[in-house]
């Protein structure tokens, strides 16, 4: 005996017939998402829908004095690049200070 899986469409609903029009969705962030990251499947024609469907954003996070914890904000990126006045926001981007990637410092290499 043998068994057959079926699979449908975590967005539509719709039957997904082959395997070559699955695609796997991976969501990191929704307002409606308590935990981590969660996985649906989806027809592929469905998810290059959504890609379709993107907004330009700027995420941040603001750190401000007195709070442990940054606030993550999500905007329009227009929206933010209205907000620098100083000089375009693609030269401000360029010229901004680089992130340092918190961990463990890396150990010099020893002498041979």
């Amino acid at each position: 005996m043998g068994q057959k899986t079926v699979r449908f469409s975590d967005l539509s609903g719709q039957l997904i017939m082959r395997d070559d029009t699955l695609a796997r969705i991976v969501i990191h962030e929704h307002p409606d998402l308590d935990e981590g990251p969660v996985e649906i499947e989806a027809l592929a024609d469905e998810a290059l829908a959504l890609e379709k469907e993107t907004l330009r954003v700027a995420v941040l996070d603001v750190y401000l004095p007195g709070e442990d914890a940054p606030r993550r904000v999500t905007m329009d990126a227009d929206a933010f690049g209205a907000k620098v006045t100083e000089k375009p926001v693609s030269e401000m981007l360029i010229t901004a200070r680089p992130v340092k990637r918190a961990g463990r410092p890396r150990l010099a290499k020893a002498a041979e």
